[in-house]
């Protein structure tokens, strides 16, 4: 075979490349895959923090124009609150705008007046002795009627003043009821006689217009067993009253020849009347609930002893020693009578309460000063007349003893029934209350 040249197999050069290569793949077997290796879970990256920008420095501020400042005024010191400016320091705006130190003073004037002139009825009723008993005998009879009126008017007006307070307020009232008292006394000095031709018509004017003003009266006090047993056993007692207002200037007079200034007793009913009312009202606000009501009791109970041992004195010492006790009595009596008011029926019916009670007072007191006249006339002397006014405040003073076991009956009695009601109250749902929506176990489902 003939050898081939170099250049011919230069020529033949990558065609020769790719025959060689093929024969090696026949040739060879073909190499089994691998197995890939499974993928591990790469983390993710964590976030890089964005880079702060660098602060820029502020441009210059603008200049500021100037501004005038006006300067601040100098504050005085608060003045320190005296006794005048204490109420008006912090604000607080006082009554009556700071008048009411004037509400006061006349109050008390006018109070002062109307139940000092009653209280010493006494010497009025002697002058009316002096000059009427020419013309008739049984004077003393017919002259206890002036005072007793008087008095008597005084409380019966109350529950009608107790309505027009609660409806135009006590300026109105209070000013109204003084300048009709100022024409009354300023037209009895001109009067001379008891009857008048005016009294017909007075009459049937009254008439007229309680019948008006029936509709505003509140009744609903009286159910109350407790206020009614007060209340009348507060009336009993004033059947005695105001007999020793009127007739005890008389019985010195008779008695004790030899005295002149019989305005002493007068004065040592007024100052310890006085005195009794101060201190009464301190000694109540110590004493809880209607166990004020013992205060009255004692009170009544002292009242009629000393009307009764005023015949049993025999010299005039011993009357003055009465007449502080009289005073004394009264103060604590009058005083005690609107807290106990307010214990009864409360503080919203409190004002027709003690009107409605001074009413029921009326009739008794006008009664008892004539009746002690009457007996005056009978016996020849005073003696039975103030035996007599010192049984109705004992009496009095027992039935109120009654009130606060009455009160207390009635407060046990209501527990009872409560506790009874408390007893008869279905017991609730064993298996505990229902749920929202649920029908009642009384419902047909």
């Amino acid at each position: 075979m003939a050898l081939q040249s170099p250049a011919s197999e230069e020529a033949k050069g990558p065609w020769r490349e790719a025959d060689q290569e093929q024969q090696e793949r026949v040739g060879s077997p073909e190499p089994e895959p691998e197995p890939e290796p499974e993928p591990v879970p790469v983390p993710p990256p964590e976030p890089q923090p964005e880079p702060q920008p660098e602060p820029q420095p502020l441009p210059d501020p603008a200049p500021l124009p100037e501004l005038e400042f006006e300067p601040e005024p100098v504050r005085e010191p608060e003045p320190t609150p005296t006794v005048e400016t204490r109420g008006t320091a912090r604000g607080f705006q006082p009554p009556e705008g700071g008048f009411g130190w004037m509400v006061v003073f006349a109050a008390t004037w006018c109070n002062g007046s109307i139940f000092g002139i009653q209280n010493s009825f006494g010497i009025l009723y002697s002058m009316l002795l002096q000059e009427e008993r020419e013309k008739n005998r049984q004077v003393e009879f017919q002259a206890a009627w002036v005072g007793a009126l008087s008095m008597g008017m005084i409380f019966f007006c109350s529950p009608i003043v107790s309505i027009f307070t609660d409806r135009l307020g006590c300026r109105i009232t209070a000013t109204a009821g003084a300048a009709v008292a100022f024409i009354g006394l300023h037209t009895s000095s001109f009067t001379s006689s008891q009857d008048t031709p005016s009294k017909r018509g007075v009459h049937t004017l009254c008439q007229r217009f309680l019948a008006q003003l029936r509709k505003y009266f509140n009744m609903r006090v009286f159910r109350q067993r407790t206020y009614r047993i007060w209340a009348f056993g507060i009336a009993a007692a004033a059947l005695g009253y105001f007999v020793p207002y009127v007739h005890l200037m008389k019985y010195v007079e008779e008695e004790f020849l030899e005295i002149k200034q019989t305005w002493v007793l007068l004065v040592c009913i007024g100052a310890t009347s006085g005195l009794g009312r101060l201190v009464s009202g301190r000694v109540s606000d110590s004493i809880p609930g209607l166990k004020k009501i013992y205060l009255q009791v004692i009170s009544f109970l002292l009242l009629g002893l000393m009307s009764m041992m005023i015949p049993l004195c025999r010299g005039f010492g011993g009357l003055i020693v009465v007449c502080l006790f009289l005073g004394l009595c009264d103060g604590f009596f009058i005083t005690i009578m609107a807290p106990i008011a307010f214990e009864l029926v409360g503080p919203m019916q409190a004002s027709q309460a003690i009107g409605y009670l001074l009413g029921m007072m009326a009739l008794p007191m006008i009664a008892g000063p004539p009746i002690a006249g009457l007996l005056r006339n009978c016996f020849g002397d005073y003696h039975v007349a103030f035996y007599f006014a010192g049984v109705p405040p004992i009496v009095g003073a027992v039935i109120l003893l009654f009130v606060p076991l009455m009160h207390q009956r009635m407060f046990k009695k209501e527990q009872r029934d409560s506790s009874k009601d408390k007893m008869l109250t279905p017991d609730p749902d064993p298996n505990g209350e229902l749920l929202p929506g649920s029908p009642t176990p009384e419902e047909p489902i």
